[in-house]
């Protein structure tokens, strides 16, 4: 048998997860595909009430670049990525969820 795919690898792990589960993961696969798809281009970046970036079309989903300061040393640490998305909240209602995507690269402006 020829080698499977990571697909197929990954359909295997995750066919027995619950149905909540597998929503949650459609709303961040929504939100990846939506944050790699928008134009940053023309340098005006619409924001929500909390200070994210709104996507274009009122938007499911984007990246964002994290820096997290230490208080007792003032050394700042990141940028970290973060994939924000709107999916379920454990309140039962839609809201802006994130999760960790990992160390960014230091910007070099």
């Amino acid at each position: 048998m020829p080698p499977r795919s990571r697909l197929e690898r990954l359909i295997q792990d995750i066919h027995n997860w619950r149905n909540e589960e597998l929503e949650e993961l459609a709303a961040m696969i929504t939100g990846l595909l939506e944050a790699r798809q928008q134009d940053t281009s023309d340098g005006f970046e619409k924001r929500r009430e909390d200070g994210t970036p709104l996507g274009r079309h009122g938007g499911r989903g984007h990246i964002e670049l994290k820096m997290i300061p230490d208080t007792r040393t003032g050394k700042i640490y990141g940028p970290y990525r973060y994939l924000r998305y709107w999916g379920m909240t454990k309140k039962g209602t839609m809201g802006l969820k994130s999760v960790y995507l990992g160390k960014g690269q230091p910007s070099n402006d």
